[in-house]
């Protein structure tokens, strides 16, 4: 075989094993399976946004260590599986619990080897068993009152992770007053940081009495921070998480997780949320939860915010004081021109100087 024979055989051999890892690494949601690899890092909050959406991070179960015989959610190995059996054994509907195990039977079929495909072929399959396995999730979920049991007891029977995330899209969205307990006995039974998140996920789409108790409680006693993000996450737009978040940015210390909470805030469209912003960007906080605060106070409240801003002018922190010319840049108002015009005639740095003047260039008075 010709040198030029041997790199086309190489180039087609690699594209079709990229098409065999797409499909091997399918799962709903489109992110990878568990399974060994790398460590993840700690999920960032998504810039810019106030929006109650987790963040696209892939997340992988920890295996135990030696040294850490309990898992995150602080059960050891035998009260996890004491909750499970508890659960798997509870009285349930009959019927309800055979249309959960059929369900499952109809996901495992959608995922059934599908042969050797072209690129395009591929991803379009993906995106067609996506789509099946949100309409088994809507199957399930349409159950109703007495699902979540049957749900919930049917979970300890499932081996791969695939059917343990339908089940819980499913106790995420169903209208059942039981289902937000039954979340959270999963995830006191739960061993895998991965599904430990998709349980703190799906308690997040509910909105019953109790979901903002959980997701605080989650998000102040979580050992791993990742898990206490999420629940950050869940608590994000909640005007009646409002006071949990609060006291959540008071004992804190993780600088993400800190960061999720401001996020958190300011999609809570409230002038007690604007008067915690505002204590944040002002406090004596780290510079670059200052800022975040900075920036979700002029995204959700604007010209409302002006006065902070203005204070904000003359603060030591340099870099406080640009994200504050940033802010009052986007007020497009009189006052904020004439904000501009005096930061960029007598601020002490030049570097702000300079960004107000910029800024005024860009800004035309309503």
């Amino acid at each position: 075989m010709t040198k030029k024979g041997i790199i086309l055989s190489l180039v087609v051999l690699a594209a079709a094993a990229g098409i065999w890892w797409l499909l091997r690494m399918e799962r709903p949601g489109g992110s990878a399976p568990p399974g060994p690899a790398p460590a993840v890092e700690a999920a960032k909050p998504p810039a810019g946004t106030g929006s109650n959406a987790a963040p696209q991070v892939a997340s992988l179960p920890v295996a135990p260590q030696p040294s850490q015989p309990k898992a995150a959610s602080g059960r050891s190995k035998q009260q996890r599986a004491e909750l499970l059996a508890a659960l798997k054994g509870a009285s349930v509907d009959s019927a309800k619990r055979a249309q959960v195990v059929a369900t499952l039977d109809d996901e495992k079929k959608l995922y059934n080897y599908a042969g050797e495909m072209g690129w395009d072929d591929a991803k379009a399959l993906i995106a067609k068993r996506q789509q099946a396995t949100k309409d088994l999730e809507n199957r399930l979920a349409a159950m109703g009152q007495g699902g979540a049991n049957a749900i919930a007891a049917t979970y300890a029977d499932v081996e791969d992770v695939r059917g343990r995330m339908m089940l819980l899209h499913a106790l995420g969205t169903i209208q059942d007053d039981q289902a937000g307990g039954l979340l959270q006995a999963l995830l006191d039974s739960e061993n895998s940081l991965s599904l430990q998140r998709e349980i703190i996920d799906a308690l997040s789409l509910r909105h019953d009495a109790d979901t903002v108790a959980l997701l605080a409680q989650i998000a102040a006693e979580a050992s791993d921070s990742r898990l206490r993000f999420a629940a950050v996450q869940g608590l994000a737009g909640r005007e009646d998480g409002l006071s949990a978040l609060q006291q959540l940015m008071q004992t804190e210390t993780d600088p993400e997780v800190q960061k999720a909470i401001v996020l958190a805030v300011g999609g809570v469209h409230t002038a007690a949320a604007q008067s915690l912003l505002a204590s944040v960007a002002q406090g004596a906080m780290d510079p670059s939860i200052r800022q975040m605060a900075i920036q979700a106070l002029a995204r959700s409240f604007g010209a409302g915010a002006l006065s902070v801003f203005q204070q904000l002018l003359s603060d030591p922190n340099e870099a406080i004081r640009e994200n504050a010319v940033t802010a009052v840049a986007q007020l497009h108002s009189d006052q904020a021109v004439a904000l501009l015009q005096q930061t960029a005639a007598s601020d002490s740095s030049a570097q702000v100087r300079a960004k107000a003047q910029a800024a005024l260039s860009a800004v035309t008075p309503q």
